[in-house]
């Protein structure tokens, strides 16, 4: 198992966050001959399922031994934040880049999923250590 203390957990998810910001608020030149259909909501919902991973990390540890309800709220809460607050800034201080209501759906998908996979693994480590 990992070890990483609260600060480690902190600055990763810090530095995932700043991460996320900054590649949906510069221009991102589509790559040539790539021709996937919904391509960027694909990515939309990875991106928030990592984040919400990340700082849930933060937030609770990776222990699952706890009640998760208090750090998957905070996690969720801050990852649902941050991505209309990306693209409120993408559509009001960006010419490259442009807000879409499609893309927060992607992001809340990415979060819902996170917090499923999050419960399926406290789920497993529960029975895992009943036996």
């Amino acid at each position: 198992m990992l070890n990483l203390n609260k600060q480690k957990l902190f600055l990763i998810a810090l530095t995932y966050t700043i991460f996320v910001y900054v590649i949906c608020l510069v221009k991102v030149e589509k790559p040539k001959g790539v021709s996937v259909p919904n391509l960027d909501k694909l990515v939309h919902f990875g991106i928030y399922f990592i984040f919400t991973i990340v700082w849930f990390a933060y937030f609770e540890g990776l222990k699952f031994v706890t009640p998760m309800l208090k750090g998957v709220l905070k996690a969720v809460l801050l990852a649902f934040v941050a991505g209309v607050s990306i693209e409120f800034l993408q559509q009001e201080f960006t010419k490259a880049r442009s807000g879409d209501v499609k893309d927060v759906y992607a992001n809340c998908l990415g979060i819902l999923l996170a917090v499923v996979f999050l419960y399926r693994i406290k789920k497993y480590k529960e029975l895992k250590t009943v036996k």
